[in-house]
């Protein structure tokens, strides 16, 4: 939105321009740096598909995220950024019981979306 005061008199005319928009910093295009990456997804739920899996998902600025696969069931795990890559842990469930080790994939954004490996992640 932008607005328009005024300022007259007889001698002279000032008219000021205001943009009233909120700022919102774009998201990069392709690979992220790990600040963008925790930038992007802290505190942020997601839909996401992981192949045939679908779920939500809540990445939290601890580094922790919960989720919740459907068919499946709720679970949690960790999460890191690092430059170009998301790197995930998650923890056991009766899904998944020994849980997995960290794994990176390469991180990127596309279309307002975020994908990591074969993981994409839609804002909700």
């Amino acid at each position: 939105m932008v607005a328009l005061l005024c300022a007259c008199s007889s001698k002279n005319q000032d008219v000021a321009v205001v943009d009233t928009e909120p700022q919102v910093t774009p998201t990069p295009i392709g690979p992220l740096k790990a600040a963008e990456i925790m930038q992007a997804l802290s505190n942020r739920t997601f839909k996401y598909t992981r192949g045939s899996r679908t779920g939500t998902v809540t990445f939290n600025s601890d580094g922790t995220f919960g989720y919740e696969e459907v068919g499946k069931g709720p679970g949690t795990g960790v999460w890191q950024a690092s430059d170009g890559a998301l790197c995930e842990a998650f923890d056991p469930t009766s899904f998944l019981p020994q849980g997995t080790r960290s794994e990176c994939q390469p991180f990127k954004a596309a279309g307002g979306k975020f994908y990591a490996g074969s993981a994409r992640f839609e804002p909700m």
